[in-house]
């Protein structure tokens, strides 16, 4: 589109909130913990981009410098709910393969009650993803929930490419560490309740 109905976008409340508001929203929901916080960051989001409308000097489309004031309106909304220190994820290992793309996810594609499970496990990804440190919440929003290529951002957060690659994968090996202890306690539970509806005499008569 057009540089000057971009920016008449930006300066304009209805404008901003019809052609970008669905998207500033469900960024700043992939980023928070509830609908609450969601909605905000979507209001601070607002203010600040129609505040700063004018000092935009980009592309035709505008949507980086949305993401990022979006993302820096999330955090500063996060820092001031946060009641539980943030994780560290510096510790966690990381592998590439030839490609340079982070090996080591685990796939739990295959298990047959993924189906029957899959709002409590959405619930549990979506709490995990809310509690990664500053930084590593935004790459997994970025690149795998909103689809933004790796170079774009990485670029949006002003990390190399190889800094954002080692930060997404050190990410996604925590939310698939909360997954695998989600479905061991899971899994503990079920052979808990078999082993109580077979009671003491299930394996054999005397």
């Amino acid at each position: 589109m057009p540089a000057d109905d971009t920016n008449q976008a930006l300066l304009d409340p209805e404008l901003l909130l019809d052609r970008y508001g669905e998207r500033i929203y469900r960024l700043a929901r992939r980023m928070s913990n509830n609908d609450a916080d969601a909605e905000d960051v979507m209001q601070n989001t607002l203010i600040k981009i129609l505040r700063k409308a004018d000092t935009y000097r980009g592309d035709s489309d505008p949507m980086g410098w949305i993401y990022r004031i979006t993302m820096n309106e999330a955090r500063e909304i996060h820092r001031k709910r946060k009641r539980r220190p943030a994780v560290s994820l510096d510790a966690l290992p990381v592998d590439f393969d030839d490609t340079q793309h982070p090996t080591g996810i685990s796939d739990f594609s295959k298990r047959p009650d993924k189906v029957a499970m899959a709002g409590e496990i959405e619930e549990r990804i979506r709490a995990a993803i809310a509690d990664l440190p500053d930084g590593y919440r935004e790459a997994v929003v970025l690149h795998d929930l909103e689809g933004v290529p790796y170079a774009e951002a990485a670029k949006l957060m002003e990390l190399t490419l190889g800094g954002f690659k080692t930060r997404l994968h050190r990410a996604r090996l925590h939310l698939r560490q909360v997954l695998e202890s989600f479905w061991s306690s899971h899994d503990a539970k079920a052979s808990g309740r078999a082993a109580e509806g077979r009671g003491p005499d299930a394996g054999g008569t005397s």
